[in-house]
């Protein structure tokens, strides 16, 4: 099921990048200025838990590399090293062209081999494709578990908030706020959530190693 999953969400992404190439709607945002909002949300959790002054980050979810573009305009290249990983071929094989350079790396793939600081997804769990809530849930909490375990200092992630969970027409998956951080309290430790008023229907959470 996983890897059918995987497939769907890869090649719908090529498809979005083929047609669009490398601007926020090809990563299913609206505009670039709510997708910053979402990066500076996470980049504000990483500037509040950064515990050395050189840090490493895996990018998961990466797609054209944006969240790359504004952790440069944030920290300068000598202060972090950076993994992007991303299901999707095409936005992969551009960013390897765009963004080489010494502490920088981008892999096909859904989890990373290595550890790092932070593990952040910025939309990376919206997408769902074909698959029951209970089935987006499983992928999802089975997603967090094997990241949470290459996590040196905090795991950061957006995800579409709901009265009720749902997925809509448009494939978009919604979790009730209370089940993710039962969740993640359960299993991983507190769970801090940060918002914006200008998304209001999403929120971005931390959860921090002691």
């Amino acid at each position: 099921m996983v890897r059918e999953f995987e497939k769907k969400v890869a090649d719908e992404y090529n498809s979005r990048f083929l047609k669009y190439g490398a601007q926020p709607k090809s990563s299913l945002w609206f505009s670039e200025h709510r997708q910053n909002l979402r990066f500076d949300l996470i980049i504000a959790c990483i500037k509040r838990n950064q515990t050395s002054r050189h840090f490493s980050i895996n990018d998961i979810g990466c797609g054209y590399g944006g969240f790359l573009k504004r952790l440069q305009e944030n920290f300068s290249d000598n202060r972090f090293s950076y993994a992007g990983f991303d299901l999707a071929k095409r936005p992969v094989s551009y960013c390897k062209l765009k963004y080489a350079k010494t502490g920088v790396q981008f892999h096909c793939g859904s989890i990373p081999n290595e550890i790092a600081h932070y593990n952040v997804m910025s939309g990376t769990f919206n997408y769902a494709p074909d698959l029951t809530v209970r089935a987006w849930k499983e992928y999802l909490f089975s997603s967090l578990n094997s990241i949470w375990g290459i996590t040196r200092n905090c795991m950061v992630f957006n995800l579409m908030i709901g009265k009720e969970e749902k997925i809509t027409s448009q494939k978009i998956a919604y979790i009730e706020k209370e089940t993710i951080v039962t969740f993640c309290q359960r299993n991983f430790g507190a769970t801090s959530q940060h918002l914006s008023a200008n998304l209001p229907k999403e929120i971005t959470f931390a959860v921090c190693k002691k």
